[in-house]
Formats: structure tokens, C-alpha cells, sequence
């Protein structure tokens, strides 16, 4: 059986899965010991977390270059980072609905004050009485899970453009024709 040629020689879910693991458990594991040292937040998913993700995909992709012996395209270390964001994005929302729902249901209450003062800035009167009415409505421990996976995915469709400008060696065509050869 001949196999297929793709933009893919080499599978990259499995480095992805597991940097996404490792991402999103180091995600969990800073945002226990920050809820022990400085108590409930106000968002599931803190600013520095995105340095985190950065720095695992960032690991992931040299890893995926790696199996492909120092080379790889734009395309192939974009669509790398992207599951490993993905991934991490999926397992730290799962981490973020049982911290709300378990551990840390203050998150909720304040997430939901902070956003009213912001919410008080622009809006009023019945306006901002149908908002408050929405927010709290949708204040639960899954939509602050959604909400989590919703951030660091949208942060993850960005992060591997970054990372793909200075990540990819891409072999010169010279290189190409001598190896199929």
C-alpha cells in the first residue's frame, strides 16, 4: 500500500496531544497555587497564561521539527501550535468548570461584580438592568469552563503566526530535488 503525500510527513497529534497536556497542567497547577497565595480571581483564565501557551507551543513545534530532522514549513508549525493550543485550550476548561463548580466559587461572584462596573461605564438604565439580568443568567461553572476554552482558543489561532515566522526552515528547492532523487 503507497501512502498518500501530504504537507504532513510526519503525524504531529501525538506532540500536540501531549504538550497540550503538559500545557494545560501547568495552566491548573499555577492557577492553584495563585488561588492559595492570593485568593479567588476575577476571570478563569489569568493574562499570564497565554505565556504559558505561548512557551509550550513554542516547545511543541521545535519538538515537531525535531521529528522532521530540523525542517519544517509555515504551514506545518502553524497547524502544530494550533492543536497544541487547542488541545491545552479543551483540558484547562474542563480544569476551569470543576475549580468554579468545587473550589473556587468566589471566581463567579466576581467575575460577575467586575464585569457590572465595566457594564455601569457604558450602559444604562434598562439596558444595563436586561445585561446584569444576562450575566447572571449565564454566571455558571460550564459557561466559565466555555468561556476559558473560548479565550485561549481564540489566543491560539494568533500565537503560532508568531511563532511560525521565526520557527520554519524550510529546505531550498536544490535540497528538495537531490532527495528525490
Amino acid at each position: 500500500m503507497t501512502r498518500k503525500k501530504t504537507d504532513f510527513p510526519v503525524n504531529f497529534f501525538p506532540i500536540s496531544i501531549r504538550y497540550g497536556i503538559i500545557t494545560a497542567l501547568l495552566m491548573m497547577f499555577f492557577t492553584f497555587i495563585s488561588f492559595l497565595i492570593f485568593g479567588s480571581a476575577n476571570r478563569p483564565v489569568l493574562i499570564w497564561m497565554h505565556l504559558i501557551l505561548l512557551i509550550l507551543m513554542y516547545f511543541a513545534v521545535k519538538a515537531y521539527r525535531w521529528k522532521l530532522k530540523g525542517y519544517i514549513s509555515f504551514k506545518q508549525c502553524y497547524i502544530s501550535g494550533l492543536f497544541t493550543g487547542i488541545f491545552a485550550s479543551l483540558f484547562f476548561a474542563v480544569f476551569v468548570y470543576i475549580n468554579t463548580q468545587y473550589i473556587d466559587r468566589e471566581l463567579i461572584k466576581n467575575f460577575v461584580s467586575v464585569s457590572e462596573v465595566a457594564m455601569n461605564n457604558y450602559i444604562s438604565g434598562e439596558e444595563l438592568q436586561r445585561q446584569k439580568d444576562i450575566l447572571n443568567q449565564y454566571s455558571t461553572p460550564v459557561f466559565m469552563g466555555i468561556r476559558a476554552a473560548g479565550e485561549l482558543i481564540l489566543i491560539s489561532l494568533f500565537l503560532p503566526l508568531l511563532m511560525s515566522i521565526f520557527l520554519k526552515r524550510e529546505r531550498k528547492t536544490e535540497e528538495v530535488v537531490n532527495n528525490n532523487d
